[in-house]
Order: structure tokens, then C-alpha cells, then sequence
């Protein structure tokens, strides 16, 4: 029996050890199951493949969050709690939960338990959208610290010359931290809560891969409710094993899902586009309202700068000016602008030139200047000739692949392949991804 040792306080070879252990192991615990094991029809791997962005993307890979008007209270009508999901997810843990508190006072499961002697809701939706406001308030205050330094702020003295110092501290941040609400939202500070889809019953410690064997995986209410999740179309996280998520097309989940909708037969594909909205229709008015904070923070704390600038002078014996070295000093007036007012006076190759060129960055795609060119040429065009919408999905589409992303099923599939190249490494296994990403991006138009 494999000993499970796997927390966050290891070193990095250690830890990558450890999770391979409890990645191939953790579900030989189980009843009928030996030896080495990826899944089962109940519990599933959240952190590969198709699943790693379970309710943050559609079948398009595009961004979504939920709309707030398809949240419920979870097994609280009063609201008090202040635990939600989505309807249908909520829903289905409410009969959920009456079965297993019929099962706890009937006997048929032990309430000798740490983790399962209930069924109570300990984490359920999470705003993402919140989760975004709190890191551009982050952001900011690091971009103040950022605009201070090397004379950059004198350089600031209107909305236009802001711009540059902005385009500057995203090049040497984004690499780093993702900008956008598009990228933000796939980032890992972003989880399966943030969709409405999931909820924890049990407050664990995620690095502790010894407490998910000690008090889930070998404790005998775990083996019941791992069958009762999935009889109310849920799966449990392989990882989080006290997070069930919900399966949208599982048939079990299939009556509740009609019933929140009022429509049979509505499939995952439906309800994403139903009760999800994409984040690209906003991504261009959200950058303006940032950049325009951003500045104003500027014209807030620092109002008014002197400036020291060479005086020019004429020679009398020449017509030339020359400047000398004396220097005279100018204030600079740093007036407060409106998102308005930026919008109404910069075109809209502008934006979405610089969002272009942040979408480039933060995903990794690395698109050389005569492709994002092409980019925001075709994404101005359809704006002029189509509408903005158009524009944003076009654009959109020429970086929103997760198919580059690590641990997804073709980066997978591309490292495996090149393991028979002896000269393969992980930066060309990353290089080679993205190549054909970039490529396949451009298959239309």
C-alpha cells in the first residue's frame, strides 16, 4: 500500500513525485479498484484536458462566467446562508442531501466521521467577476509604484502620454500575471466555483494529499457518496474530493436541468449558451474603464508636476536656434478624464490595437507585428462593415485556443508524440504547440 506524503511544504522534485503517487494511486483506496487507476464513472481528473476549464469556457474555448439571474440559494430559501449555484445544481444537491440524512439517521452510513458525518454546503459560488475587480485594484496600486519611478511620471501629462507608460508596465508585468478579464478568468486563481457548477462539502486542505486518502477515499461513507453524487448527476474532483461537480450531460442531472429551464432536453452545449455570458463582448469597454482609472489615479495623487526644460534661445549673429543650457521650468496640469470622453475621442483601431497587443502577451502566443497588424486591420474592418460584436468574437478567436495550454489534450498528445525525438525538450515540445495553434488560428480568415 503506496504511502501518500504529497503537501505543499515539499521540495519541487519531491512534490512532483508525491503527485504522481496520489495521481495513480488514490483511487486504488476505493473498493473494486487495484492497482494503478486514472478515473472512474464517479470520480473524475479536474486538472487534465478538456476538464481543466470545466465552466470557465464554452465549446468554442471561449471565456464565460454565469449570469447572476440563474444563481439559487442552496437549500436555503430565506437566502441567509448565502450559499449559491446554479439552479439545477442546487437543486439536485437539495434531494442529494435529503438522502444522505436519511442514511445517517437510519444507520445506513457511520456518523463516526471527520469530513462525512453531514452534507452541508462549506463552499459553493464564487464571483469571479469580484475576484477581477480585487486584482485591478492590485494592479493599480503596483502600476502608481510603477509610473513613480525612472521619470516616468513626468513623461504623464495627459491621457494620451499615459498610454505609453501603460503599454510599458503591462509588457513587464503581463508575462507574469494575465490582464484581461478574458485570461483572468483561466488563470488558477479562478476555479470551478467561480461557474456555479461545483460545491465543497468539507473545508480541507487542498496540498494535503494524505488527509483526501485518510478521511475520503478510504473512510466507508466516502463509498456512499461518490454512488449518490453520481445518482444526482454530479462527479467528484479526483483532486478536491470533497468538491462535487456537476456532469451537464449526465442523464441523472438531465431532470433537473429541464426543470430550471423549462425546456427538455438541454445538454451542456445549451446551458452554457443559455445561462453563461462571454467575456469578449466586454473586454474592450473593460480595458478602457482601466486605463482611464489607472490614469486618473495619476492625476489624483500628483495633480500638478514641474518639469525642467532647456530654454531656446537666438544667437544674434544667427538665424539658428539654439537651446542653452539653462533650463526653464514648466508646471503640468494633469486634468481628469472619463471614459467617455476617451472612447469618443480615440478610434477603434486604437483599442483594439493595444488589446491586441495584450492578448498576444498574456497568452503566450507571441504573434509577430505583422500578424497582430493583420489582426486589428480585419477586427477594424468588421466593426465598420458588420458590427462590434463581430469584431470582438473575430478577434477573440485568434487567441482563445487552450489548446497550447499546458496539461491540455493536444499539448498532451504533441509531448508524447516528440518523446521519440532524443533533441525533444519541454521548450520545443512548447514551441512546437504553439506553432501550430497559431496556424490553425489562421485556417479562416
Amino acid at each position: 500500500m503506496p504511502r501518500f506524503k504529497g503537501n505543499n511544504s515539499l521540495k519541487a522534485r519531491e512534490m512532483l513525485i508525491e503527485r504522481n503517487v496520489y495521481t495513480s494511486y488514490a483511487l486504488a483506496e476505493l473498493r473494486k479498484v487495484s492497482g494503478p487507476k486514472l478515473e472512474t464513472i464517479q470520480i473524475k481528473d479536474f486538472q487534465k484536458d478538456e476538464k481543466l476549464f470545466v465552466g470557465r469556457v464554452d465549446q468554442q474555448h471561449n471565456p464565460i462566467f454565469i449570469n447572476p439571474r440563474y444563481l439559487k440559494s442552496i437549500g436555503d430559501p430565506s437566502g441567509r446562508q448565502n450559499k449559491t449555484a446554479i439552479n439545477f445544481v442546487a437543486d439536485a444537491f437539495g434531494d442529494m442531501k435529503k438522502k444522505f440524512d436519511k442514511a445517517l439517521r437510519t444507520g445506513g452510513i457511520s456518523s463516526n466521521s471527520i469530513a462525512l458525518s453531514e452534507l452541508a454546503v462549506k463552499k459553493a459560488y464564487v464571483d469571479p467577476l469580484k475576484q477581477y475587480n480585487d486584482f485591478i485594484k492590485g494592479k493599480r496600486a503596483e502600476f502608481k509604484g510603477f509610473a513613480k519611478r525612472k521619470g516616468r511620471l513626468k513623461t504623464i501629462k495627459d491621457f494620451d502620454s499615459f498610454v505609453n507608460i501603460f503599454i510599458e508596465f503591462i509588457d513587464s508585468t503581463v508575462k507574469r500575471v494575465p490582464f484581461t478579464k478574458s485570461m483572468f478568468l483561466l488563470t488558477k486563481e479562478v476555479s470551478v466555483l467561480s461557474s456555479g457548477l461545483a460545491i465543497e462539502v468539507y473545508e480541507g486542505d487542498y496540498g494535503s494529499d494524505e488527509e483526501k486518502i485518510k478521511l475520503f477515499y478510504r473512510h466507508s461513507n466516502f463509498e456512499y457518496l461518490k454512488n449518490l453524487a453520481y445518482a444526482h448527476g454530479f462527479v467528484i474532483d479526483k483532486h478536491i474530493p470533497w468538491r462535487l461537480i456537476a456532469d451537464m450531460n449526465s442523464p441523472q442531472m438531465a431532470p433537473y436541468i429541464s426543470e430550471s429551464f423549462k425546456v427538455p432536453g438541454l445538454g451542456a452545449s445549451s446551458v452554457l449558451f443559455l445561462a453563461f455570458n462571454k467575456t469578449y463582448f466586454d473586454d474592450i469597454n473593460s480595458l478602457a474603464r482601466i486605463m482611464v482609472d489607472f490614469y486618473n489615479t495619476i492625476a489624483v495623487h500628483r495633480p500638478r508636476t514641474v518639469i525642467r526644460e532647456p530654454s531656446a534661445t537666438s544667437s544674434p549673429n544667427s538665424a539658428k536656434t539654439v537651446f542653452a543650457k539653462c533650463e526653464k521650468k514648466r508646471t503640468i496640469r494633469r486634468e481628469r478624464t472619463t471614459v467617455q470622453e476617451v472612447i469618443a475621442s480615440h478610434a477603434d483601431a486604437f483599442w483594439l490595437d493595444i488589446y491586441a497587443k495584450i492578448r498576444n502577451a498574456e497568452t503566450g502566443l507571441r504573434y509577430g507585428d505583422g500578424t497582430l497588424n493583420v489582426i486589428t486591420k480585419n477586427a477594424t474592418d468588421l466593426i465598420n462593415s458588420l458590427d462590434s460584436p463581430t469584431a470582438m468574437r473575430y478577434i477573440t478567436s485568434k487567441f482563445d485556443n487552450v489548446e497550447h495550454f499546458e496539461g491540455s489534450l493536444f499539448h498532451d498528445i504533441t509531448r508524447i508524440h516528440m518523446r521519440k525525438d532524443p533533441a525533444a525538450t519541454g521548450t520545443s515540445v512548447d514551441e512546437t504547440v504553439r506553432r501550430s495553434v497559431q496556424t490553425s488560428n489562421f485556417v479562416i480568415y
